[in-house]
């Protein structure tokens, strides 16, 4: 082949689509365009299920820590007698009303009190709280 047939070639793949058109082989181009052609290597399924593994547990672990520093009675676990005995108590202005926050329900967390003020006022515990200072602290 000679020199103008090669142009000839290369002038005329340009124009096709990427997909079909051959690179042109350049002798500085050439490591540039193998990396372009060459499929990319996938990772062993053990790699895959080790991942997997890893996002889970950080996954777990922030919603642990959530859970810890924003958890609290869950709603259900409220007595709807001793909800209403704390509104006629603060309406009659024998209490001050709980400061109410953002708090996480966990099912089954309770508080076991007989005062409607307390159970109030720990409806919007934080889990830390009743670990550190509160019914189950050391």
């Amino acid at each position: 082949m000679s020199d103008n047939e090669i142009t000839d070639y290369q002038e005329s793949s340009a124009s096709l689509p990427a997909e079909v058109a051959e690179p042109a082989s350049d002798a500085g181009d050439s490591a540039g365009s193998q990396d372009e052609t060459q499929p990319k290597r996938r990772r062993p399924w053990w790699q895959k299920v080790l991942i997997g593994i890893g996002i889970t547990i950080v996954a777990l672990a922030v919603f642990a820590f959530a859970l810890y520093n924003f958890g609290g009675m869950g709603s259900s676990a409220n007595d709807p007698a001793m909800k209403q005995q704390y509104e006629q108590l603060v309406a009659a202005g024998q209490i001050p009303p709980v400061e109410r926050r953002f708090t996480i329900p966990i099912p089954g967390c309770t508080c076991h009190s007989t005062d409607p003020r307390l159970t109030e006022e720990h409806r919007y515990y934080h889990m830390n709280e009743c670990m550190q200072s509160g019914c189950h602290g050391n």
